[in-house]
Parts: C-alpha cells; structure tokens; sequence
C-alpha cells in the first residue's frame, strides 16, 4: 500500500532569495519552492527534494548549499523530464519506481562533474 505523501504548507515554504523559481520543461513551466530542511517525506527519511508532478511543483530543501543544491535541483528537474515524457509509464523503460531513482541519480551525479 503506497502512503499519501505529507502535505507540504505554506508555511513551510520559505523566499527564493534570487534563486530559480521556475523550470520550463517540454510543454510545461515547473515551479520550484524552497522548504524548511525539516520537511520529512511520506516514508519518514529526510530528503533534499522532490518532484510532485500534480502539483507542477519540485520542492527543493532550502538549507542546501553550492554543489548539493545544483544537484538535488538537476535531481528533481530529470524525475519531471522521466514524467512528462512518460518514461516511468506501463511499458516505459523507467516503469519501476527502483529503475527511475536509479538513472535520474547517475545522470544528476554524473552531470554534476561535466
């Protein structure tokens, strides 16, 4: 049985302070927000971001810094491009859960040193 994932509220969002509010991905604008770095996700491990692609939304940990900021962004902008281009649906190459975090993760590692 899959949890519901925690909401996440406004008030847990905090200023992008000059940092990228949004992303344009294939047809549609992704909004990035920047949340508290106490936001724990539905399975209770901490996380550095997330794409909620309902939502058109990646939340992105704001306590971040430098390298691990470009990369959880890079991170969560690939799990949006895996969905809109419909990679992770039945038939799809990433179709299983395990197989998207794996590629989305060495492409967004192996991106970082290019």
């Amino acid at each position: 049985m899959k949890k519901d994932k925690k909401k996440i509220t406004d008030s847990m969002v905090v200023p992008a302070n000059g940092r990228p509010e949004q992303v344009k991905v294939g047809y549609r604008t992704i909004k990035i927000k920047y949340v508290r770095p106490d936001f724990i996700m539905d399975d209770m491990m901490e996380s550095y971001g997330e794409y909620r692609a309902r939502e058109g939304v990646i939340y992105i940990q704001d306590a971040l810094v430098g390298q691990e900021r470009c990369n959880t962004t890079w991170h969560e902008i690939l799990h949006a491009i895996v969905y809109i281009y419909s990679l992770n649906q039945a038939n799809g190459p990433l179709k299983e859960d395990d197989a998207e975090e794996l590629v989305v993760n060495t492409i967004s590692n192996a991106m970082m040193g290019v």
